[in-house]
């Protein structure tokens, strides 16, 4: 839940009607059956009304558990696809897969995750991410949350960069951040007035041939629709898609080194997800700005680098993945510690997610990493 919005044209009241002669198909929208966040949609057409459909199978990404620290270079992977079938999955498990987007082209079609949330990170580019809820203006730096079950498209997608988190658990703002009342608190990273929500606009599309790409993991279910299915008059509700600018986000920062969950920005039940930002360090006089040596007990750490330098790691650059695994320790790399001693302040940018289940790697992932990047902790 972000807060309430209602645009356009609908009922006085819930599940009623104006015009006997003009009825509006409501149609309700949410998650965790009829208990979570939703919304109401009212469309010109019946939602149901599918021409045909078939299944594409998709291809398996082979996740496969690792036991040691892994450094993969997205450089390496070439653009490929739209935004539908460009996707290269990385890491992921049951609850949780991670990949990268660059697609090479364009596509008039529309998607759908069937089974998971997700949340893009525009790595590069700009753009307008158009969905059932109208449209809502994107670029480098911006975070997109899609709730499942959203239809929309990226449009020219080509000569952008995303990282995509997809999450069968809701992913939402984190329930610490948040008073009794729903409100985004006092002394949190971001606000509710930093969050965007798509803009409708009621157009009149044509009859024609519309296919969207529904996804339930190993294939999709291709529908082909003979009416545009951006057809709502109106919608209101609490649950809808959103986006956050890294620029908006108020890092936190103490006398002495915070400890990685000051820096979350999402949370879902399997995983979080955490934004490092360009800071000042702590400032205590003897103050080590760099995080402990640690072994992550019960995570898995993933981090996409996006820009800037990162002062605990050697041998990263922009778009490099790390992917610390528990159990085994990790931090700053030989000469990092002494390096770090009266700086003031770093530019970094970094997502992290950490995962509270094991995280398997693709074969593409496989295929990308350093071979010796546990060696760089030995020198």
């Amino acid at each position: 839940m972000v807060y309430y919005v209602k645009q356009g044209r609908m009922p006085p009241t819930r599940h009623t009607y104006e015009n006997r002669r003009k009825l509006l198909r409501e149609e309700l929208f949410g998650e965790e059956s009829f208990d979570g966040s939703y919304s109401l949609l009212y469309h010109r057409n019946e939602p149901t009304r599918i021409k045909e459909i078939r299944e594409v199978e998709k291809k398996d990404p082979g996740f496969g558990v690792r036991d040691v620290h892994t450094l993969v270079n997205t450089d390496l992977i070439r653009r490929e696809g739209d935004f539908i079938t460009g996707r290269k999955p990385l890491f992921g498990n049951d609850r949780l897969i991670i990949s990268i987007l660059k697609p090479s082209k364009g596509t008039t079609n529309f998607f759908r995750h069937g089974m998971r949330d997700q949340l893009i990170f525009v790595h590069h580019g700009d753009g307008s991410f158009r969905s059932i809820f109208g449209e809502m203006p994107f670029k480098s730096g911006d975070y997109i949350y899609v709730p499942k079950g959203t239809v929309y498209n990226l449009g020219n997608a080509e000569e952008l960069e995303f990282l995509l988190i997809e999450s069968r658990d809701n992913i939402g703002i984190p329930q610490r951040y948040l008073n009794r009342y729903g409100q985004i608190k006092e002394g949190v990273p971001y606000y509710s007035r930093d969050i965007r929500h798509p803009k409708l606009r009621v157009e009149n599309h044509r009859k024609g041939e519309y296919f969207v790409y529904v996804d339930f993991d190993d294939r999709y279910v291709v529908e082909t629709r003979d009416e545009h299915p951006f057809d709502l008059e109106g919608w209101d509700g609490y649950h809808f898609p959103f986006a956050l600018n890294i620029s908006q986000i108020m890092p936190i920062v103490g006398k002495i080194h915070q400890p990685p969950p000051v820096h979350e920005t999402f949370s879902s039940k399997s995983f979080m997800v955490g934004t490092f930002l360009p800071r000042k360090y702590d400032f205590h006089e003897k103050a080590i700005p760099i995080s402990y040596y640690h072994s992550n007990v019960d995570t898995d750490e993933f981090l996409y680098y996006s820009s800037g330098n990162f002062m605990s790691r050697k041998g990263v650059r922009e778009g490099s993945i790390t992917l610390h695994v528990r159990g085994m320790l990790h931090g700053p790399q030989p000469g990092t510690v002494e390096n770090a001693l009266g700086k003031s302040e770093t530019n970094e940018t970094a997502v992290m997610v950490e995962s509270y289940e094991r995280l398997g790697m693709s074969v593409l992932a496989k295929r990308l990493e350093s071979k010796d990047y546990m060696k760089t902790w030995y020198a």
